[in-house]
C-alpha cells in the first residue's frame, strides 16, 4: 500500500500476506489503536469486519462505514482515508487487495482493465456465496503450503461475482458480452465451476468442458494455455489445497477428508497429496499440529 499522507499514528497492528502475486490479504487488529491515514494503491479492495470493529473510509466526498453485515468494494486507486476508531475491545478488520495483473489477465479476452472497474455502490450486503468465497480465501491464505490454485479459484469467483452483480464503469460492455455468452470466458467459468464441484466424485473432463461451453479438445487447449496445466491437474491441486485446510483440525479422519474432496480411493488421495506436497496427509497433519509448518 502506498501511503500518501500519514495524518495520525500509532498504526493498527496489521498481519499482511502477499500471495503469489495474485492478491494481498490483511488482518488488522484495531484494539487500542486509532488510525487516520490517507492512501491510494492499485487493485480492487474488498474490506469487511468479523467483529464489532468500527471502521470507515472517506472518499468521493463522503464517509463509508463498514458494518458487520456489509462488504466494501472499491477501486483502491481512488484516493481514500482509512479510519479505525480507538477502542480496546474492538478488533479484526479484514481486507483483500486483488492485484491488477490478475484482473487484467482474467478480463483480457473482453479487453477490460482494472482501472475501468470503478463501482457505483461502495457498500453492499454480500450474499452467502460471496461471504463463503471470502472466508475460503482467507482460510487458503493462512494454510501452510497452499498452492496458487486455491487462491486463483477463489479470486476468479470473486471477480466474476463482483463484475456481473455490481454496477461499475464497464458494466454496459460486460452486460452485452454476458448476454452473448462471451463473459466470463470459458476458462474463467471452468475455474469457478471447479471450486464448486471439487467434492464431486464422478466429475469428468467432458462435463467440465460442456459446462464451460467448449468442446473437450478446445477446452483442454484453452485451459492449459491460460493456467499452464491441464484441468485434471488443476482440479487435483485444488482438492489437495482444500484437504490441507481440513487436516489442520483433528475432527475428521483422513479417509473422510479424502471423500470430502472427491477421492473415492484412499490410496489415490495419498498419492495425489504426496505428489503435490512431498508428504502424506497424516505427516502433514502431524507436522501442522507440531507447529513445524
Amino acid at each position: 500500500m502506498n501511503t500518501v499522507n500519514k495524518i495520525q499514528t500509532p498504526f493498527c497492528a496489521t498481519n499482511r500476506r502477499d500471495h503469489f502475486g495474485l492478491c494481498t490479504t490483511l488482518q488488522v487488529n484495531t484494539a487500542g489503536f486509532f488510525e487516520h491515514t490517507e492512501a491510494e494503491h492499485s487493485g480492487l479492495e474488498l474490506c469487511f469486519v468479523t467483529g464489532n470493529t468500527r471502521h470507515q473510509r472517506r472518499f468521493r466526498g463522503q464517509k463509508w462505514p463498514v458494518a458487520s453485515d456489509t462488504l466494501m468494494v472499491f477501486n483502491a486507486r481512488e484516493r481514500h482515508i482509512e479510519e479505525c476508531s480507538f477502542n480496546p475491545d474492538l478488533r479484526d478488520l479484514r481486507s483483500v487487495i486483488i492485484h491488477p495483473d490478475f484482473i487484467n489477465a482474467l478480463l483480457a479476452d473482453v479487453s477490460i482493465n482494472t482501472d475501468e472497474l470503478v463501482f457505483d455502490d461502495v457498500l453492499i450486503r454480500p450474499n452467502p456465496n460471496l461471504r463463503n468465497t471470502l472466508d475460503s480465501l482467507f482460510l487458503a491464505a493462512t494454510t501452510p503450503g497452499t498452492s496458487p490454485i486455491a487462491i486463483d479459484c477463489a479470486l476468479t469467483e470473486l471477480v466474476i461475482e463482483l463484475t456481473t452483480r455490481l454496477k461499475h464503469g464497464a458494466s454496459g460492455k460486460l452486460r452485452t458480452l454476458e448476454q452473448r455468452g462471451f463473459y466470463p470466458g470459458p476458462v474463467a467459468r471452468a475455474q469457478a465451476l471447479l471450486r464448486d464441484l471439487v467434492a464431486s466424485q464422478d466429475l469428468d473432463l467432458q462435463q467440465i468442458a460442456t459446462l464451460a461451453g467448449l468442446s473437450k479438445f478446445h477446452f483442454v487447449r484453452a485451459f492449459k494455455e491460460k493456467t499452464g496445466m491441464t484441468p485434471v491437474r488443476y482440479l487435483n491441486s485444488l482438492r489437495v489445497d482444500i484437504a490441507k485446510q481440513k487436516l489442520q483440525a483433528r475432527a475428521r479422519s483422513v479417509i473422510d477428508i479424502a471423500a470430502d474432496v472427491g477421492f473415492t480411493d484412499l490410496s489415490a488421495f495419498n498419492k495425489a497429496f504426496k505428489r503435490h506436497t512431498g508428504m502424506s496427509p497424516t505427516q502433514y497433519r502431524n507436522f501442522f499440529q507440531a507447529g513445524a509448518i
